[in-house]
């Protein structure tokens, strides 16, 4: 095991400095000067000249490059065009604040993901059935930045239960700030837990060890879910997976939505304003915890399934 993960940190490495040049590069290529941008239409030539003298944006494409990557390689994402902040430091900041949103909506989204999805295996072919599959095939159907306004009008200006501006409200309380896009990410994100816990369960309740365990008299409780749900865990634990690595991806969306300062919306801003620094540093930083997640879902599977690690050992 620990010889597979040495291999997998060590893949790591030329996929996250892929990733850093890729949007080096692409950044780049979008129109749009950052000088121009962050200095405003007012900014005389001689401004915006000694703006990108300053910040190193008048040396070659390549020359920045090197010292890019000659930074990345010490630890040092660079520095903030507009705010002139380290990028290291405003991902610190802002981290906590994605990292909350995206664990509530993942323990929520996978408890009531497999919940729901068990129910409908269980009635399979009837009315919970039907209606359960429905909402998730709706729930996959639909985008989750029109989700998120959906909530947001639902909840703010129909309800008016939160804040329209959100978390940046002075009299808004901790659940006002955080119900909404954890909802949306609920909404988002179970429908693909539902459905492949449903079908991974039917699968595994037709099998012979099924069988087996009801004649021998256990209850059904038992049947489900010591021996049904136990088994279908693996596919439900890929899915899980990846729901928690796209809710890293998806916080863009709904931070930007519902005005939450978090990584997500730091990219976004970052776009608009081409701080190329803190586009470079975001993406990579996102692309870390993808493979970390990717990691943990590995031992996911060890922990669940004692023959993975043994294969894994060998």
């Amino acid at each position: 095991m620990k010889k597979y993960f040495g291999m997998r940190v060590l893949m790591a490495i030329p996929t996250i400095l892929g990733v850093f040049l890729a949007v080096f590069l692409i950044i780049r290529m979008v129109p749009g000067d950052p000088a121009s941008v962050m200095l405003g239409k007012t900014a005389t030539p001689e401004e915006i000249s000694l703006f990108r003298e300053q910040n190193g944006l008048d040396e070659p494409l390549m020359t920045q490059m090197v010292i890019a990557v000659k930074k990345f390689f010490t630890g040092d994402l660079g520095e903030s065009l507009s705010s002139h902040k380290k990028v290291t430091e405003l991902l610190k900041e802002r981290f906590p604040r994605t990292l909350e949103l995206v664990l509530w909506g993942m323990i929520l989204n996978s408890i009531l993901g497999i919940i729901w999805g068990v129910v409908a295996s269980v009635y399979r072919g009837r009315w919970p059935d039907y209606m359960i599959s429905g909402m998730s095939t709706i729930g996959m159907s639909l985008p989750s930045f029109y989700v998120a306004i959906l909530v947001l009008v639902v909840l703010a200006v129909k309800l008016k239960l939160i804040p329209v501006i959100g978390i940046q409200s002075e009299n808004a309380n901790y659940f006002q700030t955080i119900v909404a896009p954890v909802l949306t990410m609920v909404l988002a994100g179970s429908a693909l837990t539902i459905r492949t816990t449903r079908s991974s369960m039917l699968e595994v309740m037709g099998e012979d060890f099924i069988r087996t365990a009801r004649a021998k008299g256990l209850s059904e409780k038992a049947v489900l879910f010591k021996h049904g749900l136990r088994n279908a865990a693996i596919p439900i634990a890929t899915i899980i997976g990846y729901n928690l690595a796209s809710s890293f991806g998806g916080s863009i969306v709904i931070e930007t939505v519902f005005n939450r300062p978090g990584i997500g919306k730091l990219l976004m801003d970052a776009v608009t304003k081409r701080d190329y620094p803190v586009v470079q540093g975001t993406a990579v930083f996102i692309a870390i915890l993808l493979i970390v997640v990717n990691l943990l879902t590995d031992v996911m599977y060890s922990i669940i399934d004692p023959r993975i690690r043994v294969q894994s050992d060998k």
